[in-house]
């Protein structure tokens, strides 16, 4: 199978180090090493591993990785809408049809450049090279052998599931093809593809070190190839992944796999509770106040480049956060940038905000459907998960300073802010669903005055992978989906789903899952799954599990589904607020009352068939390899 994306010639790259004291990811690439310089020594061969690290994980809190330069992938999903005229989400991706005919770098779905497929490719071979070639290296010790072979494993473990979660099954990668005819091999299934990458996983457990000093933090680690063989294996026994490679149906979960994944899981945990006291920086489920500092954090002055709840993240920070924040989450009246830089944002939808629970007036929380929470869409913010504040800006929310005084967040009806994403010409075609994403920004990250951006360096932010909280929410899953039970236990594990999933709700501050619910399976579900939707927001989860889940074409039946809240002022025209205020600040703003309208975002369309859950590969590409399998549907 001559597969272009996996066969084409990958030039010879290294990072390499002069003292291995150095922050590994300052190195500097050097295009035109020879092999006798890439397989030299430790450093060396470490340094061309790194290259992978640094061009191809996929940083998705920063422009232009994965080709997202204005694109999120949680905009795929129900999380987000965009409101940029000419973004691939509005232009190709929404539509549902993703069929290319040659060679492209399409955000997902494309297979070249710095996509998902196109990414991984190059960051397998390089993988292979390291494998094939370990012997070449000169004056390895023991230790720094298995350092060396621990990250290669996991890499191309981690970047085959980038593979396979998108496309389902893939050949097996397990060498270097030099294009004589060995690259002519056929798909395997997804679970043959699973069982691969898993001898890699374990490979990677038994190799890497429990722990970096502060020069290496970032590096994977024991404590992450667990992690990621717990995920890995959920994934496995999800079920979209019980299909083969000529249809897609609708399948029930593998009890067998899951109860693997909750072993794993618990494995994790275990693990987490008995890690090495001399470590540096020891995993650990952050608590409710320091809940923020997982997605946002002062780095520097002796403070560490991760948050305890970190397991595997990318630790490439972008080097202008200002870039970032302006085009995945603030408008106009954030910056004072022209073009579509100023228009557009994503924006999350009313779909996710009706996720977030409601304490009732018993003290617990409960779904805002369920009558015992008391929810009313005219209170839509009161007593919600504490979540709902830090991930969500709220319409008429006061929001940082503008040359000394308040800024309000008017994306309320006929609201400065609400009106130039209307009038403005690279979002006027787009709604707005009233609230702008708060996870990885602050208060401080805006231009103020005078284009002063000295607000955007306050914080700085990672991309996580893998954290904590996920564990105890895939646990909880892969508990249940096995046992069919909240209570229940896998053989040899030490909690149940109801256990570990209240674990993740009373470290946010809200209550055990209600008994009733606990009791009925299919509400249980529900609840896990909201959860899970909550805990995760916004953090490159959603799409994947909606798809894993086989949900998505439920959730996207009516193409028409996502929606928006309108914040109607009632009160313009008292003495209070005699006029609309026409300014960001205006400090009328914070008198004003609203009535709440849910509303349909026309121009949000979302089109999937069951073709969609796995991505197609290109036309050219199936004409000429007489292996390559088409995915069902395409």
């Amino acid at each position: 199978m001559k597969m272009r994306y996996i066969t084409g010639l990958i030039s010879l790259i290294a990072l390499l180090t002069m003292s291995s004291c150095e922050d590994f990811l300052d190195k500097s690439p050097d295009l035109g090493l020879s092999e006798e310089d890439v397989y030299k020594n430790y450093n060396s061969i470490t340094g061309f591993i790194d290259y992978a690290y640094s061009e191809y994980l996929p940083n998705y809190l920063s422009v232009d990785s994965y080709e997202n330069g204005r694109n999120y992938q949680e905009a795929m999903s129900d999380a987000l809408t965009t409101t940029l005229n000419t973004s691939t989400f509005v232009l190709q991706i929404h539509s549902g049809n993703w069929l290319k005919k040659e060679n492209n770098s399409t955000l997902e779905i494309g297979n070249t450049g710095k996509t998902a497929l196109g990414s991984s490719a190059k960051a397998i071979r390089i993988m292979n090279r390291v494998i094939e070639n370990i012997d070449k290296v000169q004056n390895l010790t023991t230790d720094e052998q298995n350092k060396v072979l621990g990250q290669a494993y996991f890499y191309r473990a981690w970047f085959y599931f980038q593979m396979i979660i998108r496309h389902g099954g893939m050949p097996k990668l397990d060498k270097v093809f030099v294009g004589d005819g060995d690259e002519d091999r056929p798909r395997m299934t997804y679970h043959e593809s699973h069982e691969w990458m898993m001898g890699d996983i374990n490979t990677a457990i038994d190799k890497l070190p429990e722990y970096w000093d502060d020069n290496n933090t970032g590096r994977p680690t024991k404590m992450a190839a667990m992690a990621f063989k717990s995920m890995a294996q959920l994934y496995d026994a999800s079920p979209l992944m019980q299909n083969d490679l000529t249809q897609t149906v609708v399948k029930d979960y593998d009890k067998d796999r899951a109860a693997l994944a909750a072993k794993y899981a618990d494995d994790v945990v275990q693990y987490l509770n008995n890690f090495p006291a001399e470590a540096p920086h020891r995993y650990r489920l952050m608590t409710k106040d320091e809940y923020k500092n997982i997605f946002y954090f002062v780095r520097g002055n002796g403070n560490p480049y991760v948050q305890p709840e970190s397991i595997w993240y990318c630790r490439r920070s972008p080097s202008d956060r200002s870039l970032v924040m302006r085009r995945f989450w603030q408008t106009l009246f954030f910056d004072t940038f022209s073009g579509p830089d100023a228009a557009s944002c994503f924006m999350p939808t009313q779909n996710m905000a009706n996720m977030y629970e409601k304490k009732g007036p018993d003290g617990n929380y409960y779904p805002i459907e369920d009558a015992r929470s008391g929810y009313s869409l005219q209170e839509p913010f009161k007593d919600r998960d504490p979540r709902f504040e830090n991930n969500f800006i709220v319409p008429g929310q006061a929001w940082g300073k503008w040359e000394g005084k308040t800024l309000y967040v008017t994306l309320f009806k006929n609201g400065d802010g609400y009106n130039r994403i209307i009038n403005n010409s690279n979002s006027n075609q787009r709604g707005q669903t009233g609230y702008l994403c708060k996870k990885f920004q602050w208060e401080e990250a805006i231009f103020g005055s005078n284009n002063d951006r000295t607000g955007y360096n306050k914080y700085d932010f990672i991309t996580n992978f893998i954290r904590v909280g996920q564990v105890y929410l895939d646990y909880a899953e892969a508990s249940f989906e096995a046992t069919g039970s909240a209570t229940a236990k896998v053989a040899g594990c030490s909690m149940s789903a109801e256990e570990a999933l209240n674990v993740v709700r009373n470290r946010a501050g809200i209550t055990n899952v209600a008994s009733d619910i606990v009791g009925d399976p299919s509400k249980f579900r529900e609840t896990l799954r909201r959860e899970r939707t909550v805990e995760l927001m916004f953090e490159c989860h959603r799409w994947n599990d909606i798809r894993r889940w086989m949900i998505a074409h439920e959730l996207f039946a009516n193409p028409n589904c996502i929606k928006g809240l309108y914040a109607i002022p009632n009160n313009v025209g008292s003495a209070e607020v005699p006029t609309l205020p026409t300014t960001s600040t205006d400090p009328n703003i914070a008198k004003l009352t609203y009535t709440y309208e849910e509303y349909v975002i026309a121009p949000e369309v979302r089109v999937f068939g069951m073709k969609n859950y796995w991505y197609p590969f290109t036309i050219n590409d199936i004409s000429s390899m007489r292996n390559l399998v088409q995915n069902p549907g395409w």
